[in-house]
């Protein structure tokens, strides 16, 4: 009894040289299925069937250079999304662990808990104060930054002509000839 799959696995199965339930069989064995198990479930049948016989089926198919292709195929590609999930989420544990080192708040409440469990006016309890005197400094240091921003302003009224210009007034205007001519 042959499975019915897409025309896109069909494809994948003809290229690949396996029937579909092969295919199944090699991807279930993949992602780290029993081969016993793996068998019933791809082609429907052998559950009921001699240990013995559904053994002799399994190594029939393990022996199948193509399924052995397609098992180690499929094993690589997971393992690579496998790598790059841990990969990720190392990165992302890194940046917490950095966020949380770099929080001042987060220091301030370490260095007060551990100042509470010391004794008042003992040596280390002078030193985590202090500690606690230079994150609050951090923290005010953080806040303050220079604003450098030049402002340009423009008259309202920019003149547009002789009629507008500060220099007609008073004669000294060089560009006077040219804005009669129109040539500016």
């Amino acid at each position: 009894m042959e499975i019915e799959v897409s025309s896109k696995t069909a494809k994948l199965c003809k290229s690949l040289k396996l029937t579909a339930e092969q295919m199944a069989f090699a991807d279930l064995l993949a992602v780290g299925w029993e081969p016993s198990d793996a068998y019933i479930v791809a082609y429907h049948q052998g559950s009921t069937w001699v240990k013995r016989a559904l053994k002799a089926e399994v190594e029939k198919l393990m022996e199948n250079e193509n399924v052995q292709n397609r098992i180690d195929e499929t094993k690589s590609v997971l393992s690579q999304r496998q790598k790059d999930a841990i990969k990720n989420a190392g990165n992302k544990a890194a940046n917490e662990v950095v966020e949380a080192a770099m929080s001042k708040e987060g220091m301030l409440y370490e260095l007060q808990t551990a100042k509470n469990e010391k004794v008042k006016g003992s040596k280390e309890w002078i030193e985590i104060n202090k500690m606690i005197i230079d994150v609050t400094r951090m923290k005010q240091d953080d806040v303050q930054t220079e604003n450098n921003t030049i402002h340009h302003y423009l008259p309202v009224h920019y003149p547009t002509g002789c009629q507008d210009c500060l220099y007609s007034r008073c004669n000294s205007c060089k560009y006077k000839k040219a804005y009669e001519k129109g040539e500016l």
